[in-house]
């Protein structure tokens, strides 16, 4: 076996292996060969997907959440839907993924937010390899535990109030903020992400904002 890229191996110290998932076959991992950094390919071909930490993230198959994001970037100018794929979610709906032109992109469904820092300020100088597994080595931080409408993490009273998320759920919103719906604990419910996401979507427009500037203005929406 190809040896894991150190990245991989410091996401298995943290996190253990994924949990709960299911194990790709060669063909389905292949087809994302010079498309995604091999280094996670190889990661996804040993370990496959699944829940770290008690669902607060997990792995995912990027053909399963295709369709979703076809939906966030149909007519995109610069982030191409044919040239983004789904790597993982967080317990509250936000989508890690990577594109083959601005790399790691972040896709928040319960505040309809994107992001991606390097379409501001891209640095070259760091391979591919190193940028996604960085970024997938980071899904403990705390920027993934959403906050609600006054400010306070969610997660910890997400599990203890609704239980622990199976594989493919996470914890969205009966009625979405879109909609008119609170951003709170009691409006969450453990529902299945694709068809949660996907009615998230279809909800509002997606904003893209600039992380790289300490105020992270928005500057346009998604699809413009």
């Amino acid at each position: 076996m190809t040896e894991l890229f150190i990245n991989y191996r410091r996401c298995l110290e943290k996190y253990g292996e994924p949990l709960g998932g299911e194990r790709l076959s060669d063909e389905r991992i292949d087809s994302y060969q010079n498309r995604i950094p091999e280094t996670f390919l190889v990661f996804l071909r040993a370990y496959g997907t699944g829940k770290w930490l008690n669902g607060y993230f997990q792995l995912c198959s990027p053909d399963k959440y295709q369709s979703l994001l076809n939906l966030v970037f149909d007519g995109d100018a610069e982030f191409s839907k044919e040239k983004t794929y789904a790597i993982g979610f967080s317990a509250f709906g936000e989508i890690l993924a990577w594109n083959e032109t601005h790399r790691v992109v972040e896709i928040n469904f319960l505040y309809n937010r994107v992001s991606c820092s390097d379409l501001f300020k891209p640095k070259p100088h760091i391979s591919e390899d190193i940028r996604l597994g960085g970024a997938i080595g980071g899904v403990s931080d705390e920027a993934y535990d959403l906050p609600d409408q006054n400010g306070k993490p969610m997660f910890k009273r997400a599990l203890k109030m609704h239980g622990e998320l199976e594989v493919g759920q996470i914890y969205a919103p009966k009625l979405h903020p879109a909609l008119g719906g609170a951003i709170t604990v009691e409006n969450l419910r453990p529902a299945d992400a694709l068809v949660a996401m996907t009615i998230a979507a279809q909800a509002g427009p997606f904003t893209l904002f600039d992380t790289t500037k300490p105020n992270v203005p928005a500057v346009r929406h998604i699809g413009e």
